[in-house]
């Protein structure tokens, strides 16, 4: 067919401009022009059925589209959810199946199960998935995850039962006509833009178990068409795309730990009191050696002084201004008893000594008590006056006195 002209186009040049208008969503005006050049071979006594003239979209019916939800969900997988659709004519087999007595043909319809491991699909609008076709194809051909027959096609037996019969005798001829060439492949055309129109009716009219992509043609059989029906919508693209950026801004380093306190979403360090209200002492001495960086606790939290912790334990140092000089020796321990001595033996001349805190009573010395010939007194010391009251000064006065006369 490769020589054969259409619409004064090449076969293949014809084919690839009616994809084209299905690709750009014109899928009517292709249906339009290809009734046109229908008409010289449909009709009573023609190479086609005259319905080729009038069938439409509304007149091709799919079936089982209520079972696609839980086909979707059997080849889902963990991480890798099924995001596109592909429901085309498909390949039928090296045994190609006869039409029936009356000419009629169910076609084959095949549902491919797409994830993004072949394209992008949860993040593309119908506009994007242009991006994956090309002359030659498609980048997802033959990466799909899963196909069954779960959908089939009513309404067109008739139209491609008279296709099958075409096909068969232009095979079994050993000089093919040209014209019924040119009408199988228009004919071929037409009922892959309605299949392509009908799926977009039925999606508009019952929509889809989820959000997906879909696309629609012919899979492996001619004349090979693959065009986008729909896409994800924009504003689920849109929310989709919000909270993953959403959940990026999760994993991120935090932000600086001190910062202004309007912004109170950010974590800031755990300050330090300078002045606490109503403490006790040994509070303000552990908050002052914080401060100047001397450190004079354990590890472990110090018990309390005389908590039940404490027994058995040695009893530490306490704190005072001398640590800030340097470590101190430990205290020497004490003898469990001192060992009995006699007492000394009291000096001559020595006569005890009051308390300093005890100050004795006021004595009065009488005058027969006082040596007859004291003697001149010793240098810078002066003699006590007869009958004199003695006050505490004077006390010590008179003991000074009395050992420098004696």
């Amino acid at each position: 067919m490769t020589s054969l002209a259409v619409d004064g186009l090449t076969e293949e040049e014809f084919r690839r401009s009616i994809e084209s208008r299905l690709r750009q969503d014109k899928a009517g005006e292709a249906v339009e022009r290809l009734r046109i050049l229908l008409e010289p071979y449909a009709g009573q006594g023609r190479t086609l059925p005259e319905r080729f003239l009038t069938v439409g979209a509304a007149d091709l019916s799919l079936k089982g589209w209520q079972v696609l939800e839980g086909r979707i969900a059997l080849h889902d997988r963990p991480g890798r959810p099924i995001t596109a659709l592909s429901i085309a004519f498909g390949w039928p087999g090296e045994d190609v199946p006869r039409p029936d007595d009356q000419g009629r043909l169910s076609p084959l319809i095949e549902t491919g199960y797409y994830t993004d491991d072949a394209f992008p699909f949860s993040q593309s609008g119908r506009d994007d998935l242009l991006d994956g076709y090309s002359l030659h194809g498609c980048t997802w051909s033959g990466d799909c995850q899963a196909s069954d027959t779960a959908l089939t096609l009513e309404g067109i037996d008739d139209l491609h039962g008279a296709l099958a019969a075409l096909e068969a005798r232009l095979l079994a001829s050993d000089e093919p006509d040209e014209e019924e060439i040119r009408a199988g492949t228009l004919g071929s055309c037409l009922l892959s833009a309605l299949l392509y129109q009908a799926v977009s009716l039925r999606i508009a009219h019952d929509g889809l178990p989820r959000q997906l992509c879909v696309m629609a043609g012919s899979n492996g059989v001619y004349p090979y068409f693959d065009a986008p029906v729909v896409g994800i919508p924009e504003d689920v693209r849109q929310a989709a795309e919000a909270a993953e950026e959403s959940e990026a801004a999760g994993h991120q380093a935090p932000g600086p730990r001190y910062s202004s306190l309007l912004a109170t979403g950010i974590p800031r360090a755990k300050k330090r009191a300078v002045l606490v209200l109503d403490e006790n002492a040994d509070e303000q001495d552990q908050r002052i050696a914080s401060m100047r960086g001397v450190s004079h606790q354990d590890e472990a939290a110090a018990p309390q002084p005389d908590g039940p912790l404490m027994a058995g334990k040695q009893p530490g140092q306490a704190w005072d201004f001398r640590d800030m000089l340097g470590p101190r020796d430990p205290a020497p321990a004490m003898p469990a008893e001192l060992p009995s001595a006699d007492p000394a033996p009291e000096p001559q001349g020595w006569h005890p000594q009051p308390h300093p805190n005890e100050a004795p009573a006021p004595v009065t010395i009488a005058a027969d008590s006082v040596p007859a010939n004291p003697g001149p007194p010793a240098a810078g010391i002066e003699a006590p006056a007869e009958d004199e009251t003695l006050s505490p000064g004077l006390w010590q006065r008179i003991l000074r006195w009395f050992r420098r006369t004696d």
